[in-house]
């Protein structure tokens, strides 16, 4: 991310403190009096607020383009990650490649900053809906008209189209990417897939392949060579994840795993942070109401049979907005149809197919080149996506 952005901010970006945004607008009949857009530096600071699953990506996502817009930054880490942000923090004051106050590292909790900031300066957030809310609704931040920046849990979808049939590439692939969702950092990712809808008729086998692949994953010590998903982030997370499962369960019923037993390799099930990849089904996802609103942060995934696309398009947008979602499809007619149905409520579509696999960078991966956020719950905001992210942190003038 930070090459991406080093290389752009040369290439795409002019050396003045000034940006040109768009051609020159003629505003009177001679053309002597002539308008223009230009993007200009804040005079203010860049606050980040960060989320515990990526102390590092997380902080220097954020760090290029605020930079490269000219202002300084105070990092503000989540506790229980905080150690490995503080670390990549150090090496940076180390290198020297920072000039002195561009940057500042806050551990704890950040007293009253919020309410000193003014217009010119811009609040980052990346977490939990629910803390997103809780800050774009304080009150100085309100008043000051302070911009609020979130990107914040979703309820992904990954979509298996109907001319995906077992025994298709599209198939297989979509197989894939749902267990490794389910199992990359232990499912603790915002953009992680969290309802897997399945034509109905390829459910019991979808189901199948899915558990089948499940059942080969080893859960253990991160350090174990047999290890193939490490814990969640800690005991405190676990009880939530399971709690949001339990939550789940009212609607749902689990076909693979069990939330509160599993066995490891390598450490101690109690005193570890561990737990089973979790795969539930739903019977009807439109009646439904637990996997729309309720977000098991970890191994967690739910499917979900629908009967064609104007129902599956209408399971997708009950999440009210989503990082991601994904669809796995060898039809033109099928993507551009999804696109246009799902498109509003997605920050990011990944469509993928059998031409395009080897070469794809996964559902869940954030592209510097990219946006990445997504409206409603997803936070209504954007980050990355080249420059389009330095511009977030300037102001547009006429």
């Amino acid at each position: 991310t930070l090459f991406v952005y080093a290389s752009k901010g040369r290439r795409e970006l002019p050396d003045k403190r000034i940006a040109i945004d768009g051609a020159i607008e003629r505003t009177s009949r001679e053309g002597s009096f002539l308008g223009q857009h230009v993007f200009v530096p804040r005079p203010g600071v860049a606050v980040q607020i960060n989320a515990f699953n990526f102390p590092v990506w997380g902080m220097l996502e954020k760090l290029a383009p605020q930079i490269i817009a000219g202002m300084p930054v105070i990092v503000k880490p989540a506790t229980p990650t905080a150690f490995l942000a503080h670390r990549c923090f150090e090496l940076i004051i180390e290198s020297g490649i920072l000039p002195e106050g561009a940057v500042q590292f806050v551990a704890g909790g950040l007293g009253d900053l919020l309410d000193r900031l003014d217009c010119q300066d811009v609040v980052a957030f990346t977490g939990s809906a629910a803390t997103a809310r809780t800050l774009k609704a304080h009150p100085h931040l309100l008043e000051a008209g302070v911009p609020v920046l979130a990107e914040t849990d979703s309820l992904n979808a990954a979509v298996l189209a109907p001319d995906a049939e077992p025994g298709t590439p599209e198939f297989d692939i979509f197989v894939k990417e749902v267990v490794r969702e389910i199992t990359v950092k232990a499912g603790q990712k915002c953009t992680a897939v969290r309802r897997a809808l399945v034509p109905a008729a390829h459910l019991e086998a979808a189901r199948a392949a899915i558990v089948a692949r499940l059942q080969k994953v080893v859960v253990g010590h991160p350090d174990s060579d047999k290890a193939t998903m490490g814990a969640l982030v800690g005991l405190s997370q676990r009880d939530e994840v399971r709690e949001n499962v339990r939550r789940l369960m009212e609607e749902a019923e689990i076909v693979f795993g069990d939330p509160d037993h599993v066995e490891v390799v390598d450490a101690d099930p109690e005193h570890g942070a561990f737990m089973s990849p979790i795969l539930l089904q739903v019977a009807d996802g439109l009646k439904a109401a637990r996997i729309h609103d309720t977000e098991a942060f970890g191994p967690v995934a739910t499917l979900v049979p629908y009967r064609d696309l104007d129902e599956a398009a209408a399971i997708v947008n009950r999440g009210g907005g989503s990082l991601v979602s994904s669809l796995f499809t060898f039809s033109g007619d099928t993507a551009r149809e999804m696109v246009e149905r799902i498109g509003p409520f997605n920050g990011r579509l990944y469509i993928v197919n059998r031409d395009s696999a080897k070469e794809a960078t996964g559902h869940g991966s954030p592209l510097p080149h990219l946006v990445h956020g997504g409206p409603g719950r997803a936070g209504g905001s954007e980050e990355l996506g080249g420059v389009r992210a330095v511009f977030h942190y300037m102001q547009r003038t006429a």
